[in-house]
C-alpha cells in the first residue's frame, strides 16, 4: 500500500510541474507577442521623435539642465531669449513612461509628458519659457502661455541639479 501511495504521489508532482511550467510558457509568449509588435520589426519605421524648446524668457543669463530617466545633457547657460533645443525619444513600450525634466536654480519642471498638449502629432514641438519667477508653457491648443510654479529641485539635486549655473544682475 506504501508503493501506491508513493506511486500517487510522484504523479501528483510531475503532473503539478508540468501545468506550472506550461503556464510559465504561456505566459511568456503572451507577453512577447504584443512586445515584439510594439518594438516594431520594420527597419524603415521611423522613431517617434518630439522637440522640446526651452527660451530664457529674462534679460539675464539663466542655467538649465535637462533629463530623463535614460538620458542627460550638459547645463546650458543662455543669454537673454537664447534657447536651447533636444529631441526627446518616446518610448514604444508604454509612451506614457516618456518624460523630460529641466532644471534650473529656481527650480525643477516637466519639460515632456505624453499628455501634453503638444506632444500630440499635430504640433512640431514643445514650447517653454523660463525665468526666475515661473516658467510657461506654450498650449497650442489655447494659443496661449501658461504659467507654473517650479517644483522644488529634489530629484533634480539627486541627479546634479544646476551645477555651475549662475544668474548675472
Amino acid at each position: 500500500m506504501t508503493g501506491e501511495r508513493r506511486k500517487e504521489e510522484e504523479r501528483h508532482v510531475t503532473t503539478t510541474s508540468v501545468i506550472n511550467i506550461a503556464t510559465v510558457l504561456l505566459v511568456t509568449f503572451i507577453l512577447l507577442v504584443p512586445a515584439s509588435n510594439a518594438l516594431g520589426n520594420d527597419k524603415d519605421e521611423k522613431e517617434k521623435t518630439k522637440l522640446v524648446v526651452v527660451t530664457n524668457n529674462h534679460t539675464n543669463y539663466l542655467s538649465i539642465r535637462c533629463f530623463s530617466f535614460d538620458e542627460d545633457f550638459n547645463v546650458v547657460h543662455l543669454k537673454p531669449w537664447a534657447q536651447f533645443k533636444f529631441k526627446v525619444h518616446i518610448r514604444k513600450i508604454y509612451p506614457s513612461a516618456t518624460m523630460f525634466n529641466c532644471s534650473t536654480n529656481m527650480g525643477t519642471f516637466v519639460a515632456f509628458k505624453y499628455n501634453y498638449h503638444c506632444s500630440q502629432d499635430l504640433y512640431d514641438s514643445c514650447d517653454w519659457r523660463f525665468d526666475e519667477e515661473n516658467v510657461y508653457r506654450w498650449n497650442p491648443k489655447l494659443k496661449t502661455w501658461i504659467s507654473y510654479y517650479y517644483d522644488p529641485n529634489y530629484e533634480s539635486l539627486n541627479r546634479g541639479g544646476v551645477i555651475k549655473g549662475y544668474f548675472a544682475n
